[in-house]
């Protein structure tokens, strides 16, 4: 089969971390049972505009997530915000290509903070590292509508 026929119409044009920040008390990991995790995310969508010099829509996905384990007084959190700049073709719906930054873009953003995370705390703890959970954009988008009372994001 080609690859060609399946590339999609809406695409990364690239991504950077925005701000990091790591607290480690050298808590070695896994350390037992009673540790406890924490994660939170969220993110935003902004900047829907053309892309210079082309047809093209764009738009950003700012993704910020932080998470953590504790036990007793050591703790270990990893704070992340990445912004990715994402494109589709200008016929597109705005409304269609704003869910799509909301889902796509954000399911994008997670694989690469993910990953990002952990490399950085591999190398940062004597052992262990902090794996971000699998996380359901689909569930966490539908969510978002709902707080936000609309069908989109």
């Amino acid at each position: 089969m080609n690859g060609k026929d399946y590339i999609s119409a809406f695409q990364m044009v690239g991504s950077r971390i925005k701000s990091f920040k790591l607290k480690n008390d050298f808590i070695t990991l896994p350390e037992g049972k009673k540790a406890k995790y924490s994660f939170d995310v969220e993110h935003a969508v902004s900047g829907i505009d053309i892309y210079e010099g082309s047809s093209n829509l764009s738009g950003f996905v700012t993704l910020t997530i932080k998470a953590g384990i504790s036990e007793e007084r050591k703790k270990l959190s990893a704070d992340v915000s990445i912004e990715g700049l994402f494109t589709a073709p200008g016929d597109m719906d705005p409304s269609v290509f704003r869910t799509m930054l909301g889902i796509n873009g954000v399911t994008t953003l997670y694989a690469i903070a993910r990953g990002f995370i952990q490399g950085v705390t591999s190398q940062s703890l004597a052992s262990g590292c902090l794996l971000l959970p699998m996380f359901n954009v689909s569930a966490y988008s539908k969510d978002v509508s709902n707080k936000e009372g609309s069908a989109e994001l």
